[in-house]
Formats: structure tokens, sequence, C-alpha cells
């Protein structure tokens, strides 16, 4: 799993040592709706756990999720935004919201394929809080164009639009 750093970086959670420097990672806070925004939380706590995994190619790029994640979905015009689950995707021909909240600030729908699906791998994943979705690197470069999971759709407002995205 990689995460976005406050260097607008990437940096790849499923080898963490023992001891790491001050590590922070990029969330966007739906949990109170008059205040919505990305924040870099300290990486504090890691959940490790056993789940199935769906291997996405977004765009150009592939990333690996636990199945029962959700992703942040739009329509070619970028004009409002839903979270489903991954495993609605099937070749429905869904596009995803992409962007660097820190550099090209810029939204871009880019077709969402599921490529595979492992039974059973073992996730490292940052301590999430209600309300929080992941900012997830879908490059292993520096400004990375990144895209949108949640673990829990419910926790987050059914009133997003896209405009929330780009503050």
């Amino acid at each position: 799993m990689k995460i976005l750093t406050v260097e607008n970086d990437v940096y790849e959670i499923d080898h963490v040592p023992d001891e790491i420097d001050d590590i922070r990672f990029c969330v966007f806070d739906t949990s109170d709706t008059d205040w919505m925004d990305y924040y870099f939380l300290p990486l504090i706590f890691l959940e490790s756990f056993y789940a199935p995994a769906i291997c996405l190619r977004i765009g150009e790029n592939t990333i690996q999720m636990p199945m029962d994640w959700s992703i942040v979905i739009t329509d070619e015009d970028l004009t409002g935004i839903e979270v489903v689950p991954l495993t609605s995707l099937n070749n429905r021909g869904f596009l995803t919201a992409t962007m660097n909240p820190l550099g090209r600030k810029m939204l871009e729908a880019q077709e969402i394929q599921i490529t595979n699906i492992y039974q059973d791998v073992k996730w490292f994943f940052p301590k999430l809080k209600n309300g929080h979705l992941l900012v997830a690197p879908l490059e292993n470069k520096p400004n990375p164009r990144c895209a949108f999971f949640v673990k829990e759709a419910n926790k987050i407002p059914n009133d997003l639009y896209i405009g929330d995205l780009l503050d």
C-alpha cells in the first residue's frame, strides 16, 4: 500500500521499518461538512489484516486495494461524485476522479477496470477515522496522481460534490 506524504512523495507502507521519522499521510476529511479539507495525519498506527485483494487499472496505472473498500467515482464531465464499493465496478465503465491535492489540483476522470482478484493478501494500512477518504497515489514518482478510497462508505456524507475535492 502506498500513501501520499507531506513532501508530495510516495511512501510504501508494506515494509515499514521498526523505527521511522515523522511520516504523515494525506486524507480528505469529510467528518465536518462545513470544514472539509485535506489533512496530513501522523502515521502512528498501522492496521494489519488479511483480506481478499482487488487489482484495479485506473487510467494507465495499477493499484491493489482490499476488496471490501470503496472508491470515489464521477462522470466524464466531473459534475458529481459518488462512493461505490470496489466489488460493484465489474467492467461497468465507471470513472474515478484523480488529482494530486498538493501539486496538480486539476481533477481528471479516469476509467477503472478490475484486472485481477487475489484471495488472501496481508495488508498494512494507516488507521483512518470516520469520514476520512484515503488519498492513494497511483504512480511511483514525486507529485503523483492520486485516487480516493474509503473503508466504510456509509461514514461519508451523501451531499459531496466535485468542488469539495478541489478546495
